[in-house]
């Protein structure tokens, strides 16, 4: 739960997850169990998985190897069905347009997993007041994704 954990009972903060939309949800290359997976249970625990109709988990795609995976936390799937956060999905090519934004302007490589909040911060910020704020988790460093994003952008290291 990590950060959302002291604000959960503020009903004053809204809280975003962000998921991996991969090449999109329509697409089926994804790793956005709360968008677009089903309830089911793995290692225990009953959550939202990416699942196939006999509840096989099937493959999932993203960029980011920390969130490239078929499940979420049983916490995340309780938020959600409770209607305490939402949840939003950001595509790989969302999250490398605010991996160079950062970098270019702050100076500060986020990791591909943080790219996917900072990408739907900034789309939450251009709705929302002067008097409102933004508060994103930059949980990584960049430096780790450097090979995968020059891969990506067909740039040899």
């Amino acid at each position: 739960i990590g950060m959302f954990y002291p604000f959960i009972p503020d009903q004053q903060v809204a809280l975003v997850g962000v998921e991996a939309a991969g090449d999109g949800i329509e697409t089926g290359r994804h790793a956005a169990p709360l968008a677009a997976g089903e309830p089911g249970v793995l290692h225990g625990n009953r959550t939202y998985l990416m699942q196939d109709e006999n509840g096989q988990i099937i493959e999932t795609h993203s960029i980011s190897a920390g969130l490239d995976y078929p499940g979420v936390g049983p916490e995340h799937a309780w938020l959600k069905d409770i209607g305490r956060v939402d949840y939003v999905a950001v595509t790989d090519q969302q999250a490398l347009v605010a991996f160079h934004q950062l970098t270019r302007v702050e100076g500060i490589m986020p990791a591909l997993e943080s790219s996917h909040a900072l990408a739907s911060a900034t789309q939450l910020a251009a709705s929302m007041g002067p008097q409102q704020a933004v508060l994103v988790c930059l949980s990584g460093r960049g430096d780790k994704d450097v090979h995968t994003v020059a891969a990506l952008e067909g740039i040899e290291v």
